[in-house]
Formats: C-alpha cells, structure tokens, sequence
C-alpha cells in the first residue's frame, strides 16, 4: 500500500494540534482537580450547614465521599446518613415546638448527571439532568405530642434555605430505587410498625426559587411525585392474615392513588380460626380488583396524618364473613365498633367526599352448633355510595350526617335497596335504615333458616316488603310492612349429620294456629307492624339491624313472643312425649322378650 509521506509543514501543524488536545486534557484534569480540592469541602460544608438551618439543628447529615467530574458533570456521594439529634428533639419538645415525625435516612450511594458547575459560578443556579438514589433506607417515626406548636410556626421555605448560595434549583427527576420503608407509630401500648420493601418513587421536574414558594400546591417543591409498588405483602399485627396488594401508583400530579389486586387472606380455614381464640370472633376473607381514591390531599396527608379525597372506588370485589357459634360469645360491649363510633376512634383523620363500591359480593355464615350445619346469607352485584365520610370535628360541624345508598339482590332473586343515616356528632351513635325489597320466593332463604332456625318453607312469596327503622346503641324501634302471599312452613329436626327430618304433627299445627298465610289476609288490609329490639350489649351493629329485621318477620307472619313460646312448649310436649312412647315400647317388646324366654324354658323342662 502507497502512504504518503508527511511533509516537514504538516509534521508541524500535527504537532501543534496533539499539543494542543494535550493542553486541553492537561487543563482539564487540572479544573478536575481544582473543583474537587475546593468544591468537595465547599460543597460538604454547604450540605451539613443546609440541613443544620433548615431543620433549626434537629438533624445532621453525613457522607463518606464526595466525587466530581466537570468534564461529564457527574457527581457521586456515599454513604449518606441523616439523623435526628436526640438532645435538640428533647429540647424542642420542652420548647412546644418539637415535629411528632422523626426521620431516618441511609443511602449507600446517590448519583447525580450533567451538573454544570460554571453556570453555578457564572449564575448562581444550579441545574442537574437527574438524580439517582440506590437502596436507600427510611424510617419514619410518629409520637403524637400534646400542646405542641411546631405546625403554628412559620417555618423557612426551601428557597429560602438556599438563597445565600442558590438563586435557583432545578432537577429534571430523582429516582429512588427498592427503597425500604418503616413506619413505626408509638401511639399504642406497642409499638405498631408497617414495612414497605422495594418501593420505587420519583419526583419529576423539580424547582426552587423565589416564585416556587407561592406554589403550595407542590410536594417537595416536586410537579409530580411518583410512588409504585408491586407484589407487596405482609402479615398483619395478629398474624391471623395476609394483606396482598398485586400493584399500586401514587400520583401527587393527578392526585391519585390507584391499586390493583387488593386481597385480605385468612392464613385458617374457618374450623382452624376458630380454635385459635376462647370466644367467638368473625372471620373475614376478601379481594378488591381496583381501588381508586380520587383528588388526595397530600398536604393534609403528610402534615396532619388526613385522609382526604374527593371519592374512594371499591370495584369488582368481595367479601366473606363467617361466626363459628360453638364458642361461647365475648361478653363486651360492641356499640364502639359502630361505624360512625369507630371511625371517630382512629388514629389517622378521614374526610371522604364519596365511597362508592361497585359490583360487590357480600356473603355471611354462621355455624350452629345445635343443627352442625351452616347458614350463609348473600348479597349479590352491591352498589353503594356513601356520602360524608368524616371524622373531622369542623367537617361534622358543618353537616353532622353520614348517608349511605345501597343496591343489591339478595339471595340473587329479592331487589334490596336500603338507605341509611349516621348521626356523627351523636355519642349514643344514632342511625336510621330505611328501604324496600322486592319480590321473591321464600324458598330461596331456606339455605338460612334451615342450618339456624330449624324452620323452612314450602310454598310462599314476597311481593314487597317496606321498612324503616331508627336506633342508637341502645336499641332500635320501627316500622315494617311485609306483603306476602301463600306462606306454607315446616318446622324440622335434625336426624343426623346430613338429614334434617319433617315434624309433621308440629308444622301442621304452627300452620293452622299460628302463622298467618297471607299479608294482607282476604277481605283486610295490609297489616303492618313495629318491631322494637333491645340491644345485648354484645350485639354488634349489623347483628342489631338484621335481629330489628327478624322481630319485624316474625311478626308479620304471625309468631309473636307468645306464640313462639307456644310453638316451643309444643315441640318440647312432641319430644317429650315421642320419647315416652319409645320407652314404653321398649317395656312392652321387653317384656313380650321376656315371656318368650320363660315359654322356652317351660317347654324344655
């Protein structure tokens, strides 16, 4: 191959720009040099002495090591460490001014790309393209403080931390990256603690400068805070469940907090939950498609531990409660865990606009350890919406009822709406139910009263049944109007495990004497009754609405207090007297035993 050869004049230009190039790697390196000499100190000092001012010297931060490159603009920092200052914190909380969270930060390393540290020099702003942080570690610890002032003092924005340095602050995006996150809450006699593992939040398009602070609406000076787990799942504190939650993305931007694959999983079957407590206690299995909570306010989140939401969807979802009877009942008063009761005992503030759930299937089981069968009553496709969900006293203030819409079938053939309303500022927890159901066979409840009662039905209908019913933790009281028509029951025993078996005689006779076949009666009007129910104190709320429910059935048919106790001296006569006669007729088959005995004998001698 031909090369030509260089000559004298291009050797020389060739050398002046290879020395030119190695000037210029020569003055980079030293620049590199220079900004890490006088930048890493500077740059370490301004850090800590940020931190120092911004939180009044309740928290120090730490690193290993700080890297520079002004060539590509990258800068690395490890091992990070903010910590609170345990003597400030006991300072401030004499002072009235210490925060009720603590904060606990470990990060292995955080990277930062295309940092421009002349536009630092020349403009006093600094603009970094992203900043990635690994692994880090967060706790976060809530003491709830009494007569403290920390939330009435008006603390420094952050602009104003960095005014002496900084006239602006831009970062494209912050990556945090598997993030673990523990929430330790010292409000209960223990410590309750909820662990977040690999959770991935970003913050896009952050800015801080003299205007930003007019922006209160920002989180973290943040347009957008991204957070995203998937696969998540814990135990809950009693270890009797398993919380799943398949995937789930928080949107401070569009205010939004959307789940996917919610399930709360039994860790027994229903014999084996049971066993593991002395009393009764209700077992709950459930799973939600989607959970959709709508305009959050991450301010009132954050700061004063709120939940507030324009609306919150339960879609496609459903839930199974099941009571084993054979342990004897806990003997502790219930009326607390109303809900407009319990939701003024929580922990966390709650202010809902709506709570809407959409296509919901409801089902709940008793065993009856009597019959060892189970009755399991079901609602089927529910739509509710519930309006004013507060706990918030100014909210209540304002409007002091809770009200709530509600539409289902049950037993998948009776159209059920109800209409109910909470009175929140009432501490008896008064509440009113209202609501009609529409027509069906009374056979399709049979798979109830059958297991419970003992009682079934042959033939019948409900054409429509009103009610209206008030209470408060005391009892309830009402009305209710049940149209029915051709109502024919058979009373039952239980033969064996499997077999329930007619009492015919009894059937007949609660038939004839007792009940009343049709509502209204030929030629009279629709009667109409007013049930009244005194609450045991054990009895929880939904317990009292279907007990005010049931009085209300029975006397609509017929079986009043009197009656039932008729019905009951007369099925104990029909045992009793069952039993006698089985008796005698082992006397005489004995004794036709016995002469037969002696008539062999005889004829043997």
């Amino acid at each position: 191959m031909f090369v030509k050869k260089l000559t004298k004049k291009n050797r020389t230009w060739l050398k002046w720009i290879v020395g030119f190039i190695l000037s210029l790697l020569v003055i980079a390196c030293l620049v590199t040099v220079y900004f890490n000499y006088r930048w890493k100190a500077r740059l370490s000092k301004a850090i800590q002495n940020t931190v120092i001012s911004a939180t009044d010297s309740l928290y120090r931060i730490s690193f290993s090591d700080i890297k520079i490159n002004v060539i590509t603009g990258l800068v690395s920092v490890d091992q990070i460490q903010l910590t609170p200052d345990l003597k400030i914190y006991e300072k401030l909380k004499f002072q009235k001014k210490a925060p009720e969270n603590l904060i606990e930060l470990k990060i292995p390393n955080l990277s930062i790309k295309k940092v421009d540290p002349l536009k630092v020099l020349r403009e006093s702003k600094l603009d970094i393209d992203e900043i990635t942080i690994e692994n880090p570690i967060l706790t976060v610890s809530f003491t709830k403080l009494k007569g403290q002032k920390f939330k009435d003092i008006k603390r420094k924005t952050a602009y104003e931390n960095i005014k002496n340095v900084l006239k602006e602050l831009k970062v494209g995006s912050v990556y945090f990256t598997n993030v673990k996150f523990k929430y330790i809450d010292y409000n209960f006699s223990k410590a309750r603690i909820t662990s977040i593992d690999h959770l991935n939040i970003r913050l896009n398009d952050i800015l801080i400068d003299a205007r930003s602070a007019k922006n209160t609406e920002k989180i973290y000076n943040a347009t957008d805070v991204i957070a995203e787990i998937k696969d998540y799942e814990f135990s809950t504190p009693d270890a009797n469940y398993k919380l799943k939650i398949k995937h789930a993305i928080l949107s401070t931007q569009k205010k939004q907090l959307l789940l996917n694959g919610f399930s709360l999983i039994p860790r027994y079957t229903k014999i084996e939950y049971a066993n593991r407590f002395k009393y009764q206690r209700e077992r709950y299995s459930s799973n939600v498609d989607t959970i959709l909570a709508n305009h959050i306010d991450f301010n009132e989140l954050l700061n004063e531990r709120t939940i507030a939401a324009s609306s919150i969807e339960l879609i496609n979802g459903n839930l199974d409660v099941f009571l084993n009877r054979s342990k004897p009942k806990l003997i502790i008063d219930k009326s607390p865990n109303f809900p407009h009761l319990a939701l003024k005992r929580l922990a966390w503030g709650v202010n809902i606009d709506t709570l809407m759930f959409k296509k919901i299937q409801v089902s709940y089981g008793e065993y009856n350890p009597a019959t060892k069968g189970t009755g399991t009553v079901y609602f089927n496709d529910l739509f509710a919406s519930v309006y004013h969900v507060s706990n918030d006293s100014l909210a209540i203030q304002k409007n002091n009822f809770c009200k709530a819409d509600i539409s289902t079938s049950l037993m998948g053939e009776g159209n059920l709406n109800v209409h109910l309303g909470f009175n929140l500022s009432d501490p008896k927890g008064s509440f009113r139910y209202h609501g009609k159901l529409g027509a069906m066979q009374t056979s399709k409840i049979n798979d109830i009263t059958r297991p419970l009662g003992m009682i079934t039905s042959s033939s019948g209908k409900i054409n429509e049944m009103d009610f209206d019913i008030k209470g408060d933790i005391n009892g309830t009281k009402g009305m209710l109007a049940l149209n029915y028509s051709d109502l024919n029951i058979i009373i039952m025993k239980k033969e064996s495990k499997e077999n329930y078996v007619r009492m015919g005689i009894i059937s007949l006779f609660a038939n004839a004497f007792i009940v009343e076949r049709n509502n209204p009666s030929k030629n009279q009007k629709l009667r109409i009754v007013y049930p009244y129910y005194r609450r045991p104190i054990e009895s929880s709320f939904f317990n009292l609405m279907w007990k005010t429910v049931l009085v209300g059935l029975k006397e609509s048919i017929g079986i009043t207090k009197e009656k039932e106790a008729k019905i009951k001296r007369s099925i104990e006569h029909f045992t009793q007297a069952k039993k006698d006669r089985e008796i005698r007729k082992l006397k005489r088959q004995k004794r036709k035993s016995d002469k037969l005995k002696l008539l062999i004998n005889l004829n043997k001698k």
